[in-house]
């Protein structure tokens, strides 16, 4: 059949030739069949049409069809085709997902980087992509993206760790919902400055000082664009920062003496005292 050979010449060449013959085998059963792709597919931007999909499930269950048949259609036409209703994927199945994963940090634990893999894989099953979520450069809280995990963990199950497996597997600072509080920081600077700070420092100002941080990061700030040069003892910009937060967004009134303390600072109240 003349579309499904020109469908086998226009595959992408990264898939593998075993891949190109799972391929060619389905296309062969379908014309064995009497059917054609393109009543299957009805729309170009469907990845998971149904009709196609209950077309493969069928081929592999009672034709006799190799079980890597369906990963290698999703793989040659970019699709997120699943099993038989009730299978839990654990991993992604569109490249771009693959790519992502590919690309985690190698010192994210493996719990974060399994909670990142299943919720790309909703994101499949919903028949949504991470590239039409994901922050723009320099983004650290896109709010589709931040709406999408909410949902994820709400209404879908997936595992409370989710958002900070993102947030650390991505840089990113997204926050629960609105008016949930986070006592710890998500971004790696963050951290690390918690990290370095004095072992004599009270647990009180460790904790002021955790939350200022935290505070920063639902503002989409970072510590790093407020820090004091070297030598530097009052940055005014991080003075400002401080005050409004204390003023303002109900920081511990002595936010300001355990940034002072904890590194070794003179940051001053507005009234000069």
């Amino acid at each position: 059949m003349a579309e499904h050979r020109t469908m086998m010449a226009q595959l992408p060449e990264s898939l593998t030739s075993q891949q190109c013959s799972y391929i060619s085998r389905f296309l062969r059963h379908l014309e064995q069949q009497g059917q054609h792709w393109s009543a299957l597919v009805s729309a170009a931007d469907d990845m998971r049409p149904l009709a196609l999909e209950a077309a493969v499930n069928t081929a592999m269950q009672h034709h006799g069809l190799d079980r890597n048949t369906r990963a290698a259609l999703n793989h040659g036409f970019n699709l997120v085709l699943q099993g038989p209703s009730g299978q839990v994927r654990l991993t992604p199945l569109l490249a771009e997902h693959q790519t992502l994963m590919a690309q985690l940090p190698e010192n994210l634990s493996s719990p974060y980087r399994s909670n990142i893999s299943r919720f790309l894989c909703h994101l499949e099953q919903q028949g949504q992509r991470w590239s039409a979520l994901a922050p723009a450069a320099g983004e650290e809280r896109p709010l589709a993206l931040e709406a999408a995990v909410k949902t994820a963990m709400q209404d879908h199950g997936l595992h409370i760790n989710t958002r900070a497996a993102l947030n650390h597997g991505f840089n990113l600072v997204l926050v629960g919902p609105s008016g949930q509080i986070r006592l710890t920081p998500v971004l790696p600077e963050h951290q690390t400055l918690m990290a370095q700070l004095p072992k004599t420092l009270t647990p009180s100002y460790r904790s002021n000082i955790s939350r200022f941080l935290c505070h920063l990061e639902q503002q989409g700030q970072r510590w790093s664009a407020l820090a004091p040069a070297a030598g530097e003892e009052r940055p005014l910009a991080l003075e400002a920062a401080v005050n409004t937060a204390i003023k303002h967004h109900r920081l511990d009134p002595n936010t300001r003496t355990a940034i002072n303390r904890g590194l070794k600072l003179k940051l001053k109240a507005p009234s000069r005292r």
